[in-house]
């Protein structure tokens, strides 16, 4: 029985990630995006999401000969080159996760279902099996969201690093060390959107993970961009990225390692007891917090259900007049209440709050509920 159904399964998936691929497919590559999610979750009794990955060639290192490679790439494939095919193919890999389920089922069966799974997507793609990643995504209870996969996990499975390009940025990808692979797909419009309006801009971006953000502020002129995460790790991974796209100098690029909790605090308490510079606040923040952190690194416990208030108040303080802070969540949770947060500054300047949710859901996660999102600017 359980093996007609998972066989039924399969085709369903099978079915709906080829009528997806031909959707994104072309999407993609006139947006010059090389990583997007193709299916996430889209029939009930399949919990997978599926991330696809086209990382670039060894040789190209750069901006100018990745932006160079993709144009003959394009043409080629516009001509119907049929090798251009394969050597994609080559370099394309596949992220599957499976999201834990509400009941229990057999581990065994699970297995030999997920690897079922993984088999369908890798001939769909028309990729080998071993470019397909599998990982489990459970709900979380109390660990940092950028959580490490276990010892064991990594032993078993092999290093699959490369570079991709997203809109013309690059960026280093790691498929298998972390659950996350370092660029969250569902902020591509908003990076977008800071890359259009960073020109001449100081720049906040807090809780930065591997730095996208800070990388599109940076492209878009930014005179100052700090990026404050209280990893080690991932602040590293935000100088490989800024160094990638040529952003190395360090006196307009720096790299805070600070608990943003509290580093907001300190900066927030300067701003209201006067002694907060007007250089040392920000035009542009963007507050992408984890839903839950309680990292060993640090006394705070972070729960952004219970907490946005206070991170947001602390944003408005430091921001410059005419400033903007660009709050967003992945909690399903959360309720923004407008009424908890102040409508003017001390100094009388109007806070104008915008649901920008609608228009931040990118085109490969149309339909889905992947984040919330607000736009909070000061009058000048």
């Amino acid at each position: 029985m359980n093996i007609q159904k998972n066989a039924y399964q399969a085709e369903l998936f099978s079915n709906r990630l080829k009528r997806k691929l031909k959707e994104l497919k072309k999407w993609a590559r006139k947006n010059k995006i090389s990583c997007y999610r193709l299916y996430d979750r889209d029939i009930p009794e399949i919990p997978l999401s599926l991330d696809v990955y086209e990382f670039l060639p060894f040789d190209v290192t750069d901006q100018t000969e990745a932006a160079r490679y993709i144009l003959n790439q394009n043409e080629r494939i516009v001509t119907n080159d049929l090798l251009v095919q394969k050597e994609a193919a080559l370099n394309t890999y596949a992220v599957l996760y499976l999201y834990e389920r509400p009941y229990e089922k057999d581990e065994k069966e699970e297995d030999k279902w997920f690897n079922q799974m993984a088999q369908t997507a890798a001939l769909t793609l028309s990729i080998d099996e071993s470019h397909i990643v599998k990982k489990m995504r459970k709900r979380q209870r109390g660990t940092n969201q950028y959580e490490k996969e276990d010892e064991q996990t990594q032993k078993n499975a092999a290093a699959i690093k490369g570079l991709t390009q997203e809109c013309g940025e690059l960026f280093n990808i790691d498929l298998t060390s972390y659950i996350d692979t370092g660029l969250f797909f569902d902020h591509r419009p908003l990076r977008s959107k800071i890359r259009d309006i960073a020109q001449k801009k100081s720049v906040l971006n807090l809780f930065c993970y591997t730095g996208s953000f800070s990388v599109y502020a940076a492209e878009g002129g930014a005179r100052y961009v700090e990026s404050v995460d209280l990893s080690n790790t991932y602040l590293n991974l935000a100088k490989e990225n800024m160094k990638l796209n040529n952003f190395t100098d360090k006196d307009k690029f720096i790299y805070t390692r600070a608990d943003c909790v509290e580093f907001l605090k300190e900066k927030a308490l300067k701003a209201k007891d006067g002694s907060l510079k007007d250089d040392e606040r920000y035009d542009i923040i963007i507050l992408d917090p984890p839903t839950f952190s309680n990292s060993k690194n640090t006394y705070t416990v972070l729960d952004i259900n219970r907490d946005w208030v206070q991170l947001v108040k602390d944003c408005l303080n430091i921001l410059s007049p005419g400033g903007v802070l660009y709050f967003s969540t992945n909690s399903t949770k959360l309720v923004f209440d407008k009424s908890k947060l102040p409508q003017a500054t001390v100094s009388g300047k109007v806070i104008m709050t915008t649901d920008i949710t609608a228009e931040s859901i990118p085109k490969d996660f149309e339909g889905t509920k992947c984040h919330k999102a607000w736009e909070l600017k000061i009058g000048k």
